[in-house]
């Protein structure tokens, strides 16, 4: 097991002395150079499916996914700290990811302005809703929530996926940003 000695300089721990070097540096980065590069993350554009509390169907535009196993297929997804879809993913433990096809900008945009009502949608074997016509969609099981930032990164396993048609929209094609 590691032991955090005393720094022979000062008497404080090393671990102390790294995490205050680490600070000086946060502090000193320059915010617009940070969010330039951030947003040249790639990412693309999903909808996420969900059941309420009520029953209904539940959905929402995110881009933060990423595989994060092939043994088993995990994948993480972020959510805003206070949203209604991390709510029921919280509570149920499963969500659906569509991956939305190009051409499909006006389906994101009706998703973002919440008119759900007009979004056509199938169903996954356990009842989640996806977009019909998408590129695919994974089904999804919580496994963990990681409880830091703005944002709640959900740790998931893939238990279902299917295939559909065309190349997936990628939230640049969209002239759109969400990052730095």
């Amino acid at each position: 097991m590691p032991v955090d000695r005393p720094s022979a300089l000062t008497g404080t721990p090393a671990s102390s002395l790294v995490a205050a070097t680490m600070c000086r540096q946060v502090a000193l980065m320059d915010k617009k150079l940070k969010k330039k590069v951030l947003q040249q993350v790639p990412y693309g554009a999903y909808i996420v499916g969900t059941k309420a509390e009520d029953g209904g169907d539940h959905l929402m535009f995110g881009t933060w996914l990423m595989q994060t196993s092939f043994k088993p297929p995990l994948v993480a997804f972020a959510f805003s700290a206070d949203s209604r879809t991390l709510a029921n993913v919280r509570r149920s433990k499963a969500f659906a990811v569509s991956f939305l096809a190009d051409g499909m900008d006006s389906l994101a945009e009706s998703v973002l302005d919440g008119s759900f009502d007009t979004v056509k949608t199938e169903r996954t074997s356990a009842g989640l809703p996806v977009v019909r016509g998408g590129a695919g969609w994974i089904e999804c099981n919580s496994l963990e929530v990681l409880n830091r930032g703005d944002h709640r990164v959900v740790l998931a396993e893939v238990v279902d996926a299917g295939a559909g048609k065309g190349k997936p929209l990628r939230l640049d094609a969209l002239g759109w940003h969400y990052g730095g």
